[in-house]
């Protein structure tokens, strides 16, 4: 008896043993991406890119064509099954131009860059900047058809100087295009002035026909900082109350201040004008961004440490009336928000605290109320968030100094419940990303794969 005893117990520890080993071994495979239910593996990946200046990038996804543009090209590749990131097409600015400026987004599937040449002079015998060549600056609009890059229309845009401007003075949606004209121009003797307001001016074209429609009624004291079409109205951020009242980097002494607009959509009538915040003035010294035109909300930044990431500032939304909503912090309990992303009355959002390293929550706002839906935490470090239709999904990194995407997480927008958790075989590069065909595509930065498609195994 003794001896089948010590057997039994000799089996039984040998069970548990390779029951821990079989656990571990187990949980290794899974977590690298090489279990049936648990991996993320790939299936196609662009050409390698060529290094870039990182000028003018951008990555747009519609229907079965992806789009990436540089400062030296627009190109697009196929996505469709069979297609593999194949390049379907390819415009180049002529001569020494550069792609300058696009918009953020592709309505329709029409997609908008702006190319010209930027001004190489820099200082003139007084130390004074130098006037440009004439023709120079980002001086031009064009209009793809992304399906096949054909060109539908282009467009002179007025330039003031050579300088390129900055990212927000294009947009496509609800079948407009619009562009902001710089209309400045510099005065030619110290008692010479600009005309307030008279800076930067907008005008709508039909966004396949390139056909004007409108030029919107801009106050006297506002110029146009950026703009977002919605499905009633376009929306807008102004700068108003000096003579510099577009120039986000203009030092006018304190008087112009950001503020919140709307236009008729079919007209370019100003239907309302309001302060962004009722309390105080958001100063050109604030970075505003438009989130979202359905609901109408604004990201506002007062201060940042770009060293730590900390930011000050919230998230301000509007009814259609210009009525002023209940604020969302940008850092509160729980946490400081990195990245958002609002579907209808909701904004879900990526917040982390620092405890010995960034620790990362998913947290999702009802924009009526400025109140947390729900919250969950995350394992893993965050590198951005998609929203489609009733699904969150978040890719997280291994560590917050890690380079590449490790994990995906998928949970339910309703209340937050986890759905679904993969591990990515291979690396993935962390950049901004899509969801097509139940594939996720990441868009690599310069130097790397325009895009790498991953899918479920």
């Amino acid at each position: 008896m003794s001896g089948r005893a010590g057997l039994v117990k000799a089996l039984t520890v040998i069970g548990l043993v390779l029951g821990v080993i079989g656990s571990i071994t187990a949980w290794f495979l899974s977590f690298e991406g090489y279990l049936p239910g648990d991996s993320m593996v790939r299936t196609w990946a662009t050409a390698k890119d060529r290094p870039g200046d990182g000028k003018a990038n951008g990555s747009w996804v519609v229907g079965d064509v992806a789009v990436r543009s540089r400062f030296d090209a627009v190109t697009g590749f196929g996505i469709a099954d069979g297609q593999d990131g194949k390049r379907l097409w390819e415009f180049v600015p002529p001569g020494r131009s550069q792609i300058c400026g696009s918009a953020r987004r592709a309505g329709e599937g029409v997609l908008l860059v702006a190319y010209g040449t930027e001004s190489s002079a820099t200082s003139g015998g007084s130390g004074k900047p130098a006037p440009p060549g004439k023709g120079k600056g980002c001086s031009t609009v064009l209009a793809f058809d992304m399906k096949d890059g054909r060109e539908l229309w282009s467009v002179p845009r007025t330039v003031s100087d050579g300088r390129f401007p900055g990212d927000g003075f294009l947009d496509a949606g609800g079948g407009l295009a619009l562009i902001h004209d710089d209309e400045r121009t510099e005065p030619s003797t110290e008692q010479e002035v600009r005309t307030p307001g008279g800076n930067r001016s907008l005008r709508a074209l039909d966004l396949r026909t390139g056909k004007a429609r409108w030029t919107a009624a801009v106050p006297g004291t506002c110029g146009v900082v950026e703009t977002f079409v919605g499905k009633e109205q376009v929306h807008a951020v102004l700068a108003c109350g000096g003579e510099d009242a577009d120039d986000p980097g203009s030092d006018s002494g304190g008087d112009v201040e950001l503020m919140a607009a709307a236009f008729d959509r079919g007209t370019g009538a100003l239907k309302w004008n309001v302060p962004i915040d009722a309390r105080r003035p958001v100063s050109t010294d604030s970075s505003v961004v438009i989130e979202s035109a359905d609901p109408f909300v604004l990201r506002v930044v007062r201060s940042s440490n770009g060293n730590s990431g900390e930011a000050t500032g919230a998230f301000v939304s509007f009814g259609q009336d210009g009525r002023p909503r209940s604020g969302i912090e940008l850092s509160g309990d729980y946490g400081q928000i990195d990245a958002a992303e609002v579907v209808g009355e909701r904004m879900y959002a990526l917040a982390w605290t620092y405890h010995k390293g960034r620790h990362y929550r998913l947290v999702a706002f009802d924009l009526k109320t400025g109140e947390e839906v729900w919250n969950d935490e995350l394992d893993e470090p965050a590198a951005g968030l998609a929203v489609r239709g009733d699904r969150v999904t978040v890719l997280c990194e291994w560590s917050t100094q890690a380079s590449a995407i490790t994990e995906l997480l998928v949970y339910d927008a309703g209340d937050g419940e986890e759905l679904d958790e993969r591990h990515f075989r291979e690396e993935a590069p962390s950049g901004h990303f899509f969801e097509h065909d139940g594939r996720i595509i990441v868009a690599g930065s310069a130097g790397d794969h325009a895009f790498t498609a991953f899918e479920r195994w």
